[in-house]
């Protein structure tokens, strides 16, 4: 029996309602930024046109009995973090959602303050945890209990299986709604990502350009696998969509980076049935163009991807040589009129360019 646990980004480069209509039985929420919201990703500019697109999905999320997650997770306030200006702003901007019948049943954010700030003028509404505030396990959560009824834990351990019972538990025990993300196409531990969700945050993903200049990009992952570190895709957090009921076990909501992603609609499909063939770099956010094919296919049927993908060692690798070998079963030619995956300095903006 299929399980609604699937928290689908909300998307503009494909028809939104379209797509998700055939998987209603497995969509749980929507989340999305609201205009004038900055958060962990470009925004696109919201014109009238854009508004009314984003405002109508919504409400056809809203009429299917799809939650509405709305995201004020940027990484970093600036000088408003504490302060009454950034307290206005959220209620003004939940204050516009339910003018137009929308106020959300989730707010996602990674900020302490705006989760106090939310507990104090908006009792109802349900505070989640952003994946971007990296909870490694209850130690994170118990300082805040009274903050949040939700949180998504850390990337790092999503392939713990272990681990996230012991998450899940802990998190039922104590009335908490426990998420993961099921698609993430960042380095494991990537070193660069508090600094590339700061850009974000402060709407400076335009500096990346600056960045060449001094032969620098925001984008490890890219600059990692130009050098030909193709079996760090493979050490990675992401879950392929045939291994997801295993984690559906543990956890009530997943997470789908589909905001910006090239192509959303394969994303939503392979996770809600369980199911894809193809390049399963093409479904991760960000994306990769490698020069050869990830064989899902493959990758399922070979026994060492259960030994990497369950492997105790995944935080400490020790570079055994499973991963090698397991790439040069799996990393094969493209087949004609595959596509490859986007270039990650591009993916995020090349919706909204002209």
């Amino acid at each position: 029996m299929n399980r609604k646990t699937l928290a689908v980004g909300h998307f503009y480069n494909a028809p939104f309602q379209e797509a998700c209509r055939p998987h209603l039985d497995r969509i749980r929420e929507v989340f999305y930024a609201w205009p004038g919201v900055l958060s962990c990703r470009p925004a696109p500019e919201f014109t009238p046109k854009v508004r009314a697109q984003l405002v109508g999905d919504l409400k056809w999320c809203r009429a299917n009995g799809i939650l509405l997650d709305t995201l004020f997770n940027c990484n970093c306030y600036g000088d408003l973090a504490v302060s009454p200006d950034l307290a206005d702003f959220v209620s003004r901007m939940l204050g516009e959602m339910d003018a137009e019948g929308l106020f959300p049943d989730v707010v996602t954010t990674t900020s302490p303050f705006i989760a106090t700030v939310l507990r104090q003028r908006f009792p109802s509404v349900k505070i989640r945890l952003s994946i971007n505030m990296r909870i490694h396990g209850t130690v994170g959560c118990e300082p805040i209990m009274e903050l949040f009824d939700s949180f998504y834990a850390s990337r790092e351990h999503h392939r713990d299986l272990a681990w996230l019972a012991r998450l899940g538990e802990w998190s039922r025990a104590h009335g908490k709604v426990l998420g993961m993300q099921a698609n993430s196409g960042c380095l494991r531990q990537c070193p660069f990502q508090q600094f590339h969700d700061n850009l974000h945050g402060h709407n400076r993903m335009g500096q990346s350009k600056v960045g060449e200049q001094f032969g620098f990009s925001v984008f490890r992952c890219k600059t990692n696998y130009d050098r030909g570190n193709y079996e760090d895709f493979l050490r990675a957090t992401w879950i392929r969509p045939e291994d997801l009921p295993r984690y559906e076990e543990h956890v009530d909501v997943v997470k789908l980076a589909t905001r910006r992603h090239a192509h959303p609609v394969a994303v939503l499909n392979a996770y809600a049935t369980y199911s894809y063939d193809g390049d399963l770099a093409l479904l991760m956010d960000p994306s990769y163009p490698f020069p050869k094919s990830f064989d899902n296919a493959a990758l399922g049927a070979s026994p060492l991807w259960q030994e990497v993908r369950a492997c105790p060692d995944a935080n400490d690798c020790r570079h055994c040589g499973r991963c090698t070998e397991l790439l040069r079963e799996v990393f094969r030619p493209r087949v004609a009129g595959e596509p490859a995956g986007a270039h990650v300095a591009s993916a995020f903006t090349h919706f909204y360019k002209g």
